[in-house]
């Protein structure tokens, strides 16, 4: 259970727990002053009375006590005000206030009732013929104290009503009165010390917000029936539960951590990206800048049926995008559209180091989704470290669940059961000092997207595995050993219809594209050593590694039956290119 303590008026962070309909909040932590617990309330900024016997006289921040009620014939009657100062309480959530001040004298022991009202200002020209407004009554106290038999001692006035109000409109400063209820009973008079006059508040924190969504209802008690999909937005609204002093709402989920602030009250279109229950975590600011407890909205995406994106489609579309990269290594998503055109490139969530390659290689996650391979340098280990970052299927990728791929043979190391016979072998790890990546397609036909590795003068072909390990199902094929330091790879896919995926095969130097047919082993799947020996046939030209240094395997672009090819120029732009009947139109079309 949360507790709270009385705050100095210099300001504090307090906080109550609160449950706020279907956001659950953590437990509150005890309150605690700004300035330091334990530290002594601020008192009184001025004070004055006003005395009906002297109409004209000013007391103002007299040294005496203050005055108030009917002494009869010797004092007359007075009033008391005071001036409080909450400039440290704009904005707070004020969730109690009490004014405080000793009473020094009374008539007698048998308790009068006193009244704290709220009041306009005061200043040194305050007068019985120059008072202030009086406001609204605040509290009443029926006590009496001062005399023998009845110490002094203070009295407690609730004033929470009135600091409420002066913190939600960030007031620098409240005036209180204190009158005696009856003015005309001269047993009811008091005295009071102006010196011992504090305000203590409470402040908690604001009220956390107050999630929910019509496309996709709370889940606390599990799975809607008319929850809405995965990759569909719905609008999720941030209210406040009535409070009134929320500065703003920020709010994150678990599928994007970056957190996006909103106005209390308003709505925002989310959009989940993957299948499954799903949390929505947000808390409010006040305008003093306090925080609330988290709250935590839960929903549920149905799925995509268990049907994976097609190879290509980043987005759920069925059309064919792209990933690039930019010239500062920032990811970027060309989305397709149905005429063979491409949106503008938008940001797609990562960045990379220079020299960064990158390939879509499949779904790597098992989540219907296309993911990216990245072949990034390490400075610090002297060599490329492979990762799989995974995709959004919105057209970007996830922040969390990048892994580093791995094999069980990384160096020659008897002990570790890694024995080659040739002794220039290294390890399974060819990519720690290769040039480049790119997607295989399922080679082995095992359901599981699988990739080359281009290593100076070899080509490798490494079947995938959705948990990193690329060589658990055997170590890693040598498609073929010379002259692949000179020319770039990619792999269309099977763009002659006879069952075995191509192979594509830039001359970097000149710039000539060509195709490799691949055949089929005994098993009836890809025999990635035919790419090494088959005849190469040109299919285009003008394509040279200095013009463009990356070539994408772009599926069909244009949807006339044909593989088409893209590319990234050195000035970081990416183009397609057609395909014809002949081979690969020259001309290149921008992406967006």
């Amino acid at each position: 259970m949360s507790s709270a303590v009385s705050l100095a008026l210099a300001g504090g962070l307090a906080a109550t727990g609160v449950v706020a309909g279907t956001a659950t909040t953590a437990v509150a932590a005890p309150a605690v002053s700004a300035a330091g617990a334990g530290e002594t309330p601020v008192g009184a900024q001025a004070w004055t009375r006003v005395s009906k016997k002297n109409p004209n006289r000013s007391y103002w921040n007299t040294v005496d006590d203050l005055r108030v009620g009917n002494e009869g014939s010797a004092e007359g009657l007075s009033r008391a005000y005071l001036r409080l100062d909450t400039t440290a309480l704009g904005g707070a959530t004020v969730s109690k206030a009490t004014f405080r001040i000793t009473n020094t004298g009374a008539a007698s022991c048998t308790g009068r009732p006193v009244e704290l009202w709220s009041v306009g200002a005061v200043s040194a020209k305050t007068t019985w013929k120059n008072q202030p407004v009086k406001g609204v009554r605040l509290a009443t106290v029926t006590d009496a104290k001062g005399r023998e038999g009845c110490a002094a001692g203070d009295l407690e006035f609730d004033a929470t009503a009135l600091v409420k109000e002066a913190a939600a409109a960030s007031q620098a400063s409240v005036t209180v009165g204190l009158f005696a209820a009856n003015e005309s009973d001269s047993s009811a008079w008091k005295r009071f010390a102006p010196a011992s006059a504090s305000l203590e508040t409470t402040i908690g924190r604001p009220v956390p917000p107050v999630i929910s969504s019509p496309e996709f209802p709370d889940a606390s008690n599990g799975a809607p029936a008319n929850t809405g999909k995965a990759r569909t937005p719905g609008t999720f609204t941030f209210g406040t539960g009535g409070a009134t002093n929320i500065e703003k709402i920020v709010y994150w989920s678990d599928f994007e951590p970056r957190e996006v602030t909103v106005a209390p009250g308003a709505g925002a279109v989310i959009t989940p990206t993957g299948s499954g229950p799903h949390m929505i975590y947000a808390y409010s600011v006040d305008k003093a800048g306090r925080r609330s407890d988290q709250a935590v909205y839960r929903f549920w995406a149905l799925g995509n049926d268990g049907v994976a994106d097609a190879a290509g489609d980043l987005n759920g579309d069925g059309l064919r995008d792209l990933w690039t990269l930019d010239p500062t290594g920032r990811l970027r998503f060309s989305a397709g559209r149905p005429d063979g055109t491409f949106a503008p490139a938008a940001d797609a969530g990562a960045s990379f180091a220079p020299g960064t390659r990158i390939a879509t290689s499949g779904d790597w996650t098992d989540d219907g989704y296309n993911d990216l391979l990245v072949l990034e340098p390490h400075a610090g280990l002297n060599r490329n470290v492979l990762r799989r970052v995974p995709g959004n299927g919105l057209g970007g990728v996830r922040p969390g669940g990048n892994i580093v791929l791995y094999v069980s043979c990384p160096v020659a190391d008897p002990d570790a059961g890694c024995v080659n016979d040739d002794p220039a072998w290294t390890g399974d790890d060819h990519w720690s000092h290769a040039e480049d990546v790119a997607g295989a397609g399922d080679v082995n036909g095992d359901g599981q997207p699988d990739l080359l590795v281009k290593q100076g003068t070899k080509l490798w072909a490494y079947t995938g595995s959705f948990m990193g390990d690329l060589d658990a199902n055997g170590g890693p094929v040598l498609v073929g050993d010379g002259g692949w330091d000179t020319v770039s790879v990619l792999v269309p896919g099977d763009t002659d219809g006879d069952g075995a995926a191509d192979l594509w095969v830039r001359d970097d130097a000149s710039g000539d594209l060509f195709a490799v047919k691949g055949a089929k082993n005994a098993a009836g799947h890809l025999d990635p050593t035919s790419w090494g020996t088959a005849q190469r046939v040109k299919i285009g030209s003008g394509l040279g590694r200095t013009a463009y240094p990356t070539l994408v395997s772009a599926g069909d672009f244009d949807r006339d039956g044909r593989t088409d090819l893209a590319a990234v120029g050195a000035d970081g732009k990416a183009v397609w290119f057609r395909a014809t009947a002949t081979g690969i139109d020259a001309t290149p079309r921008p992406v967006g």
